[in-house]
């Protein structure tokens, strides 16, 4: 089963996410609709949703692999803390923290980030404001940006600044063309 979890800010997720099934015909999308002040005050619920999702539909054995982007990477990440089982989570452009500490209910990360990821760079203010902090203690940061910055060995980082000159640079179909491959042969 593959799933697509797309960012907060987007109307149309097949214009984003979405253009992963051409690569992927049988992924499925977890459209948790349009948000845009709400958002992270949403985040849990939608996750329990996900991870319903995930569990329900296959057996326990069965390979689970998520693809989410920016906000979508931090659903993700919080349906394997409410014991999502996930294969494989390819993180693109994730707003997360850097070192954030990824549940053991995940087999693999692909972490796709670009130093030219303007949005999770700015999300490092959200991360420097104690009051945030204390009641949304996930808030976005630059893991989009910066990549992940800890030690789990089951993280991957790809830096694709050299492709990537913006935050969802990677769905343009140029980019999607020739990195897809590549993903896809580590996942």
């Amino acid at each position: 089963m593959i799933t697509l979890v797309h960012g907060f800010n987007v109307k149309d997720p097949q214009n984003t996410v979405g253009k992963l099934k051409k690569y992927l015909p049988d992924a499925i999308m977890f459209n948790y609709g349009w948000r845009f002040f709400s958002v992270l005050w949403h985040n849990k619920k939608d996750a329990k949703v996900l991870k319903n999702n995930l569990n329900n539909a296959l057996g326990e054995n069965d390979e689970r692999i998520v693809y989410g982007h920016s906000n979508g990477a931090a659903i993700s990440v919080e349906a394997a803390r409410q014991g999502a089982r996930i294969t494989t989570l390819v993180l693109i452009n994730p707003a997360l923290k850097v070192n954030t500490n990824f549940p053991p209910s995940i087999d693999n990360i692909i972490v796709i980030y670009t130093k030219h990821d303007k949005a999770t760079a700015q999300a490092r203010f959200w991360d420097k404001v104690p009051l945030v902090q204390l009641i949304i203690p996930n808030a976005w940061c630059a893991m989009g940006t910066d990549g992940y910055k800890g030690d789990d060995c089951r993280v991957t980082n790809m830096n694709l600044s050299e492709h990537l000159k913006d935050h969802s640079d990677f769905f343009s179909d140029k980019n999607l063309e020739k990195l897809m491959p590549v993903v896809m042969k580590c996942v």
